[in-house]
């Protein structure tokens, strides 16, 4: 209990957001000129789904670990959205969602997870562990190869909240993650069109958020 007061002393003095992403700045209107981050593609053993990893830490301010710290409920929502170079249309999309409680008691962070394939619970111990959990992401379902063009060049297009006003959003990420593992949103999906129009529509409306494009990956054959 004494290691919790002493973190609630120090938590403003602590800022974990990168300089070169601004949270909070409203997005581009077209996803391929958000700022650029680093991404890591491959596919899953059967070669069919494609997968994604990258992370998001600078979401995580001075301000949302201290909320974290001090025992209330936070979640941070991540969306991905697949584009291809060529067009201004999104193909597939993905989403991962963590809601964080510290336990001020047993001092350690309780999370919820949601993800394509369901939800799980966990503990992590200390801060980088939630860190680990919920804003970084370990190859994450995408696309399917049948929803993709061999030899064509597609980016991800990634909306970051923290503690988003929309339940609504919530509650279609929550329909989402219940399918199997390996699928992901596409355009003839009866949910895919109120899933890409939260793309833009809820800039503004979190305590915090950040956009950010990948790299390019070719899809071969």
């Amino acid at each position: 209990m004494k290691r919790w007061i002493a973190s609630l002393a120090t938590a403003c003095a602590l800022a974990l957001a990168a300089p070169s992403l601004q949270a909070q700045e409203p997005a581009p209107t077209a996803p391929a000129h958000l700022p650029a981050k680093r991404a890591s593609f491959s596919w899953d053993k059967t070669n069919l789904v494609l997968r994604s990893s990258f992370a998001y830490r600078e979401v995580v301010d001075a301000e949302v670990e201290r909320k974290l710290r001090s025992g209330l409920p936070t979640v941070i929502v991540a969306r991905a959205y697949l584009y291809p170079d060529s067009k201004s249309s999104p193909v597939a999309g993905t989403v991962k969602s963590c809601r964080i409680v510290f336990d001020v008691w047993d001092e350690v962070y309780r999370i919820q997870m949601s993800q394509p394939g369901g939800e799980t619970s966990s503990v992590a111990l200390n801060f980088e562990g939630v860190l680990r959990r919920c804003a970084d992401v370990k190859e994450l379902p995408v696309a399917h190869r049948a929803n993709l063009e061999p030899d064509s060049s597609y980016f991800l297009a990634v909306m970051v909240e923290v503690n988003p006003i929309s339940k609504e959003m919530l509650e279609r990420i929550r329909r989402w993650v219940s399918r199997p593992p390996g699928t992901a949103a596409t355009p003839g999906d009866s949910l895919f069109g109120s899933f890409v129009g939260l793309f833009v529509a809820r800039i503004g409306q979190a305590e915090r958020t950040l956009s950010f494009r990948t790299q390019s990956v070719v899809v071969s054959r």
